[in-house]
């Protein structure tokens, strides 16, 4: 039997369906879990797509979460142009307009880096698309320190070489960067119009990291939102501490270290990531 952290980087993709949504004449694709009731919007992390949280969609789903995992725009297999705003607000203001189309309110929305980020602006922006929120090694909470800072090339190199680094600094465990992962990944990552706009977006992620944070603001504005902070121990691209400092602005949120984990800690230990969700946000009682 498959352990939970030794699953292939494509586990769970026979149990989700994905589709196109268009809004503002910018298409994106949605990866929907088969089963479920309780909305969960994951959002990725600036230069990774929504196929990165589809390892961790079958636990989630049995444990009764309805999983919607969306591309942001320049990302995967999104639209990739000048016409887009590839600042945090920019992605906010569309993944607001997704949920709109697709119907959904009041949703836990789970973001990683960049995504949560966008989450955190769109629970102030949208109150009534967000009921909870899901911050992991998340962007715009609290400050980024400018030598954590990944230069935007290091993002936007869709070579092999350079996305096989990017996934082993991603990581804590060199063994799960697979051929068939590097290929796929630098076969979207080096599509038409992908380095142009993933060294944008990564730009801004540098920039308004610290120019745009919403923790203060998330903390004031939502005081009774459920939030819950994960953290991976090895995170390397935003390091413990960072989710440490982040705990103290948001002093309601729960705050869980994985052990072992890097930067992406839904994909190394899916189950694990199920468990804390199921726990934390039955206590809570959303939905």
């Amino acid at each position: 039997m498959t352990s939970d952290r030794s699953r292939p980087f494509n586990y769970g993709r026979d149990q989700v369906i994905s589709y196109p949504v268009t809004v503002g004449n910018i298409r994106t694709r949605v990866v929907e879990s088969h089963g479920g009731s309780t909305p969960l919007v994951c959002l990725h992390g600036v230069g990774s797509r929504a196929d990165r949280f589809i390892p961790a969609i079958p636990g989630l789903v049995a444990r009764g979460f309805k999983v919607y995992a969306i591309d942001f725009p320049g990302h995967g297999f999104a639209d990739k142009d000048s016409r887009i705003d590839y600042r945090p607000r920019g992605f906010a203001e569309f993944i607001a307009g997704v949920l709109d189309e697709l119907e959904l309110s009041d949703v836990i929305i789970a973001g990683t880096s960049l995504g949560g980020h966008v989450g955190a602006r769109m629970a102030c922006d949208r109150p009534d698309l967000v009921a909870g929120l899901v911050l992991i090694g998340t962007m715009g909470i609290a400050s980024l320190n400018e030598s954590d800072m990944v230069p935007p090339e290091n993002v936007a190199n869709g070579s092999e070489s350079a996305i096989r680094s990017k996934l082993g600094f991603l990581v804590s465990d060199p063994e799960k960067v697979t051929d068939s992962w590097v290929r796929e990944e630098s076969k979207i990552n080096s599509s038409t119009g992908a380095h142009q706009a993933l060294l944008a977006a990564a730009g801004y992620v540098n920039f308004e990291a610290n120019a745009d944070i919403q923790g203060e603001r998330l903390a004031a504005e939502r005081p009774n939102l459920p939030i819950q902070i994960v953290w991976g121990t090895e995170d390397r691209w935003t390091p413990l501490e960072m989710g440490r400092r982040a705990k103290e602005v948001l002093p309601n949120a729960q705050f869980v270290e994985m052990e072992g984990c890097g930067h992406a800690p839904y994909f190394e230990s899916p189950v694990e990531f199920a468990n804390i969700l199921s726990h934390f946000f039955k206590k809570e009682s959303v939905r």
